[in-house]
């Protein structure tokens, strides 16, 4: 059950992220109320959170958000337990 809502989300992270930004905590799935940018470094900045950058290794060698993570769409399924060892909020973005 949980392979498959890993690799559910996955397909969908996949397929919105060509689209523009998404940010979409753990758990709380796509129809989850929006998050700012600003709530997000402040989650990130108090610990609580990780911030996930979904885009491709170059976009994210030309500039990102300092701290956050770069794992491919792809990954993220493949990636959960990591997410969850580090014991805090994954926030995903990709724009």
């Amino acid at each position: 059950m949980e392979r498959s809502r890993a690799r559910i989300a996955t397909l969908f992270l996949a397929a919105l992220a060509p689209l523009g930004c998404v940010v979409w905590p753990e758990g709380s799935g796509p129809g989850a109320a929006e998050m700012t940018l600003k709530e997000a470094l402040e989650r990130q900045v108090r610990g609580e959170a990780v911030l996930v950058d979904l885009r491709s290794p170059s976009a994210y060698a030309a500039g990102h958000i300092p701290g956050a993570l770069n794992v491919s769409p792809r990954e993220v399924g493949e990636r959960v337990a990591d997410f969850r060892k580090m014991g805090r909020l994954p926030i995903f973005y990709c724009g």
